[in-house]
């Protein structure tokens, strides 16, 4: 028997797109149960969810994107899943992907990571968005020390300890992608990367798209380094 996994697809506006990506999902992962996290979306995510069949947590009002993850992680543990895997809900990540990250977790990571930079023709964003993550990668090594190619990255897969460290109340709200590893590392979880086929946001609200990647960039780096600085009561919740 394969062991449950909790696919957690926060969504925020994602109406046009859901369809697709959970039609996707269920392609290629039967098994895997879905749950679709909506933060407060004003154009009928969650009734699309339900009719669909997810399971469903509703936010009462937008909170952002990381406290979306959070809610869905908080889900997968206190329901005994052994992975839990975040997955956008924009188009953004293949499911062909996921299976490598499980068994990276199987193998003994507590957080593995899928790297668009990793995989051969995926979608890199343009110059400005290369350039951020390149930026993210080097303070990350020199924050931590991890050699991590692609610590914006969305798409993860979260053993026990992972998933016990990212529903604590401390787990970055906002930014969670880059920060949220930095927190790992203090915790001393094990991080691992794998290739990821990364494509093109069907969302136009993309908060790392246009204007908004430039604030996007600015409030990653504060937050990264407000990462780094905390307490030792940020990983104990």
């Amino acid at each position: 028997m394969s062991e449950r996994v909790l696919v957690v697809i926060p969504a925020w506006n994602e109406a046009a797109n859901l369809h697709g990506v959970v039609g996707e999902l269920r392609g290629a992962r039967p098994d895997d149960d879905l749950l679709v996290v909506d933060d407060g979306s004003t154009d009928g995510t969650a009734e699309l969810a339900r009719r669909l069949g997810c399971r469903l947590v509703e936010l009462p009002f937008h909170l952002g994107y990381g406290a979306a993850v959070q809610a869905g992680v908080k889900y997968g543990l206190r329901r005994g899943y052994p992975v839990a895997v975040t997955f956008d809900g924009d188009g953004q990540h293949d499911p062909a992907d996921v299976e490598p990250l499980i068994e990276a977790v199987r193998q003994g990571a507590d957080v593995a990571l899928g790297s668009r930079f990793l995989s051969p023709g995926a979608y890199h964003g343009g110059l400005f968005r290369r350039a951020g993550r390149r930026l993210f990668s080097l303070l990350l090594r020199a924050l931590t020390g991890l050699r991590l190619t692609d610590p914006t990255s969305g798409l993860k897969a979260l053993g026990p300890r992972g998933q016990t460290l990212f529903a604590l109340a401390r787990f970055p709200d906002r930014f969670p992608d880059a920060d949220a590893l930095v927190l790992a590392r203090r915790a001393r979880l094990a991080l691992a990367e794998r290739p990821a086929r990364m494509r093109q946001s069907h969302n136009r609200h993309s908060m790392h798209g246009g204007g908004r990647a430039v604030a996007y960039t600015f409030n990653m780096f504060l937050s990264l380094l407000v990462a780094a600085a905390g307490r030792e009561s940020d990983l104990r919740g």
